[in-house]
């Protein structure tokens, strides 16, 4: 059952790059997240977005490796590269509905499904998701608290550097992932809506 378990995380995180590639990354929507910073950090410095979304998840991985326990650090090693190597080998995908709002519906339902299975199946993404547990282990904040805070700064930055609209769409997104985590999640927690995107 736990080597199912490891073959249905592989099949989700292959459906949240995808998911990257088709929507998010074109329409630059920045939902805060590791996600979030590539877009922002891909606008910056032009390093394709794999790669960054790679260091991002080395850089938290090693951080969780000396600051959080070993069983947490373990489960996510196989996101940590797992999910950069989605995003490269489905980087050539390319489709829309040419209708924008609809994309947005659809990546917002996408990223819902794929964040409340992977947390239902007792992992995580890594990445910035890591961040609140080891800052909740030294200051006495909530960790959704914490990742909320994170993700705002995220979200911000990305509304300076692309625009308002696509703040707003992002919030869309958000919203509607935020929706799905919570009917699909609700007989297992009441702070799902804090889970952090991939």
């Amino acid at each position: 059952m736990k080597y199912k378990n490891y073959f249905y995380l592989l099949v989700l995180l292959l459906i949240a790059a995808i998911n990257f590639n088709l929507f998010l990354k074109p329409l630059k929507l920045v939902t805060g997240g590791t996600q979030g910073l590539a877009i922002i950090l891909n606008n910056i410095t032009k390093l394709e977005p794999h790669l960054l979304i790679l260091i991002i998840n080395i850089i938290t991985l090693i951080l969780s490796y000396f600051l959080l326990s070993k069983k947490t650090t373990f489960g996510t090693i196989l996101a940590t590269i797992s999910y950069p190597l989605f995003v490269k080998l489905t980087s050539n995908f390319a489709f829309n509905f040419n209708i924008l709002i609809l994309n947005i519906i659809i990546t917002g339902l996408i990223s819902g499904f794929t964040n409340a299975y992977i947390y239902k199946l007792d992992f995580t993404a890594g990445g910035i998701n890591t961040i609140g547990p080891i800052v909740h282990k030294y200051i006495n904040l909530k960790i959704g608290t914490i990742n909320f805070i994170i993700n705002t700064l995220i979200m911000i930055s990305g509304c300076f550097i692309f625009g308002i609209k696509n703040f707003i769409y992002a919030l869309i997104v958000i919203l509607l992932n935020s929706l799905v985590v919570n009917l699909i999640t609700s007989k297992k927690t009441k702070e799902v809506v804090n889970i952090s995107r991939l």
